[in-house]
Formats: C-alpha cells, sequence, structure tokens
C-alpha cells in the first residue's frame, strides 16, 4: 500500500510539475498566432504535394542532395521536405539518417556512426551528387525563394528557428503538445503537430488540447490516417492542415488516384518519394 502511495504522489508531483511548465510557458505564447484562428496558407492549395527527401534524383531516393532539391525545385514543387541529422562534431546536415547516409557515401564500415561535418563535406553521393549541411539547404532557399522547407528530425527547435530565418518558408514537424508551443515561441510561424495514433488511435490528450492551442497543421503516417480518418475529417473541416506521410510500401503517398480520394476533405499536403504531379 505504501508503494503504491508513492508512486501516487510522485505521479500527483509531475502533474503538478507539467501544469506549471505549460502554464508559464502558454503565457509566454500567448500573444502569438495561437489565438489566431486564420488557417495555413496552405490550407486546400493548390499544391499538394512534398518532395520527400529532396525529391527522388535519376533512379535514386533519400539523397537529400543538392542536386535532387534543385532538380525538384525546377520540376514545380513547391514543397521540398528534409531530414536533419547531427555530426559528430555537432553540425546538421541533410541526411535522413547515418546509415542511410554512409552507405550512400562509400562508410558502409561505419555504420550508424556519425560522421564528421569534414568528412560529409568530402562525400559524394551515390559517387555523384552533393552533400548538404543546414547552411547550403539555407543558401538554396535564399537562391530560390518560391518553395518552402518542411524540416523533420530536429528536435533542436530553437536552434533550427536560428538556422532557417524565414518563418513563412518553413514547416516544422514537432513532437508534442509541448513541442508545438516551443515552435510558436521560437518564432516558427508553421509547426506541424506529429499525431501518432496507435492500436486505440489518436491519443484523447491530443483532443482535448487541440482546440486550446489552435493546433494548424498535423502530420501523420497512413496507418494512422486510416485509423483516425473521421477525427482526421473533423480537423480538417476545423481549418487544419493534414499532412501524411509513408512510404513506397503504402497504397497513398505514391498513388495518385488514392491521393486525390482525400483531398479537399482529410488531406492538403502528402509527403511523397517519387510523384511530381497528381
Amino acid at each position: 500500500m505504501k508503494i503504491f502511495l508513492r508512486i501516487l504522489a510522485g505521479i500527483l508531483c509531475l502533474t503538478i510539475v507539467w501544469a506549471i511548465v505549460v502554464s508559464a510557458l502558454w503565457g509566454r505564447v500567448a500573444a502569438s498566432n495561437i489565438k489566431d484562428k486564420a488557417p495555413y496558407p496552405f490550407h486546400n492549395g493548390e499544391h499538394h504535394l512534398i518532395a520527400h527527401a529532396g525529391g527522388r534524383i535519376d533512379e535514386h531516393i533519400y539523397t537529400s542532395s543538392r542536386e535532387a532539391v534543385e532538380d525538384s525545385i525546377k520540376a514545380g514543387m513547391k514543397f521540398i521536405e528534409i531530414d536533419f541529422i547531427k555530426t559528430s562534431d555537432g553540425f546538421y546536415i541533410a541526411g535522413h539518417d547515418w546509415k542511410l547516409f554512409n552507405e550512400a557515401t562509400g562508410h558502409e564500415d561505419r555504420g550508424d556512426e556519425p560522421l564528421t561535418l569534414a568528412e560529409v563535406k568530402a562525400s559524394k553521393i551515390h559517387g555523384k551528387y552533393t552533400t548538404m549541411d543546414a547552411n547550403d539547404v539555407a543558401e538554396l532557399m535564399r537562391k530560390y525563394p518560391d518553395w518552402i522547407l518542411l524540416v523533420d528530425k530536429a528536435r533542436d527547435i530553437e536552434y533550427i528557428a536560428e538556422l532557417f530565418p524565414f518563418p513563412k518558408r518553413v514547416i516544422l514537424q514537432v513532437y508534442g503538445l509541448y513541442g508545438y508551443m516551443r515552435a510558436l515561441k521560437a518564432g516558427i510561424d508553421y509547426p506541424t503537430l506529429r499525431l501518432k495514433g496507435g492500436r486505440r488511435g489518436v491519443k484523447e490528450i491530443y483532443k482535448l488540447f487541440m482546440d486550446w492551442l489552435n493546433v494548424k497543421s498535423v502530420i501523420l503516417g497512413e496507418k494512422s490516417f486510416e485509423k483516425n480518418l473521421e477525427y482526421i475529417g473533423e480537423l480538417h473541416d476545423k481549418g487544419v492542415t493534414v499532412i501524411l506521410y509513408g512510404n513506397p510500401r503504402f497504397k497513398i503517398v505514391e498513388n495518385p488516384t488514392e491521393i486525390k480520394k482525400y483531398l479537399g476533405k482529410y488531406l492538403d499536403l502528402v509527403d511523397t518519394d517519387t510523384l511530381r504531379s497528381l
């Protein structure tokens, strides 16, 4: 019984601390666009595809290379997604994960071990494509001012806001409601909240706080999307921008017919490896 009471007291203390933290942060961001009910400008927009990991270049996907990004831009892609991973000496580079990056750059023996920035810069992807760090991506945003960057796998929210000082051109995927609030506080206009629905669907806590925080964009995978379609439709009807991701094995993200079936009612943007048009 004593153990149970201690556990209960611990949970209560953590809940109180969490409430204090959230309340303090809420006070900081209350003057931001949380209260702004206007939807994101890409809700029900005319562009619906996001070039995943820079987009396909020749027969390759997941390169996150300069050539892939420029090829997607020239093909008319409005949205381009890039994952960022951290080097062993603390710099962000464009890459999906270290194992995949090392395999593509001839460092298979390193497994999933991070390289240094110098090693990254000295490497070529598949022997011919140019690696990029975060500054190189920012340079491409200045060179081509009409595309929007979706940032994934980078949880250092405040640092990302500094790296990409284009608040109207960065969609940052965040994890959890606290991450969403941090992003707003950091000056990111377009955070998108990752929803992960397990066997029981989207967590009830999200339903409770989504309206309170005026969450304007969510991103989720195909499995969560299909399990929670009714709820996703409700969010979309309220003006929440819905972004879908998957992989080539799934049935929606690489299939124009399936995408069109959901556009406008459930979906706004689809993160795709191969598609350039619908």
